[in-house]
């Protein structure tokens, strides 16, 4: 619920001059659903298998041209 209020801030200095301010008001926090306990996580069956590779492999790039009779 969002409320905005408008109060004069002072008397107008000059004839015809208006001044206001404006507030909102923050609405209240709102939580919803349920607090779960802790759990642990069970610990792995086994140890997890690396991969590890020394060389970077080599990457090759081919191009060839095609000529195609007319038709």
């Amino acid at each position: 619920m969002d409320v905005t209020v408008t109060l004069p801030v002072a008397a107008p200095l000059t004839v015809g001059e208006n001044s206001t301010v404006n507030d909102l008001l923050c609405p209240a926090f709102s939580v919803t659903g349920n607090v779960r306990p802790l759990m642990l996580n069970p610990v792995p069956l086994a140890e997890a298998a690396e991969i590890v590779r020394l060389v970077p492999p080599v990457l090759v790039r081919v191009s060839d041209r095609l000529e195609l009779p007319p038709t």
